[in-house]
């Protein structure tokens, strides 16, 4: 039997209850959030129709009359969204290599014909088609609820799709940045934290940048383009689509960077006598 194919399956079985429970509340809150946009639609037709209600449709980040689709992506910034993607990125990350060490099961791996980056090669594939299955799970479950809620138009699976893409990419670099910690240590919760830390702060000054009274802050486009979560924008992806290519480049451009930098890392280190 071929190592990579083994190893592969091998970290789907370590990982399934984690994937599945994420897929599952996803799917769910998919299915929701069209509920909810159906409902939204709905009282904008009616405020339009009455003449009122235009601050607050301006306040859902859409313009006058928009279409079902933008009004669905408007909720696609909740915060559960993006923490989902991010426990898995985060977690596959920091158990790479650090937890195989700690836990010494990297010893009995390390000691078959594997190298180094076949091992790697395999929890970085785990990590990124796990990240597909769970974004995927998204669009599919908001796909499913169009045809279970009024809509003015209804979107295709592949417009969904775009969406989900973004929020994939959006975890890629953190995954990246916790493996490359991982790669480097021995044990599992200096990774988990330091990629847990990073990932916050980024998503705090994202919230900090978008507050009213700090928007003539001379620090405000620096703390807006610090972060990786301004590179996040579900509307973007399904309407003008202005910015989603350049944003989908830098996060799979700095989530590579960080995955390559571990693959170096890995490689030159010298493992525990246990490993």
């Amino acid at each position: 039997m071929k190592p990579f194919p083994t190893l592969v399956r091998r970290n789907f079985h370590e990982a399934r209850w984690t994937l599945v429970l994420s897929s599952l509340t996803l799917f769910a809150l998919g299915w929701l959030l069209v509920h909810v946009a159906s409902r939204q639609e709905t009282r904008i037709r009616e405020a339009l129709a009455s003449g009122k209600g235009s601050s607050w449709i301006r306040n859902l980040g859409v313009e006058a009359d928009p279409p079902s689709i933008e009004i669905m992506m408007a909720f696609w910034n909740q915060p559960l969204i993006i923490l989902l993607a991010a426990v898995w990125a985060i977690g596959r990350g920091a158990g790479a290599v650090g937890a195989e060490i700690e836990r010494g099961s990297l010893d009995m791996v390390m000691s078959r014909p594997i190298s180094r980056s076949t091992y790697l090669a395999s929890q970085v594939l785990t990590a990124t088609l796990g990240l597909l299955f769970i974004s995927g799970a998204l669009a599919a479950g908001a796909y499913w609820a169009t045809f279970y809620n009024v809509l003015k138009s209804q979107p295709s699976f592949l417009l969904l799709f775009r969406p989900a893409l973004n929020l994939a990419a959006l975890a890629f670099p953190m995954y990246g940045y916790t493996l490359l910690f991982s790669a480097m240590d021995i044990v599992r919760w200096r990774p988990l934290m330091l990629g847990t830390v990073l990932t916050f702060a980024g998503f705090i000054a994202r919230v900090i940048s978008t507050i009213p009274v700090f928007q003539e802050s001379f620090w405000r486009p620096w703390a807006e383009h610090a972060s990786i979560f301004s590179l996040y924008n579900p509307v973007d992806a399904v309407s003008e689509r202005a910015h989603y290519d350049f944003n989908m480049a830098v996060l799979l451009g700095l989530g590579s960077a960080c995955v390559a930098m571990a693959f170096a890392a890995f490689s030159a280190r010298d493992l525990p006598a246990n490993a």
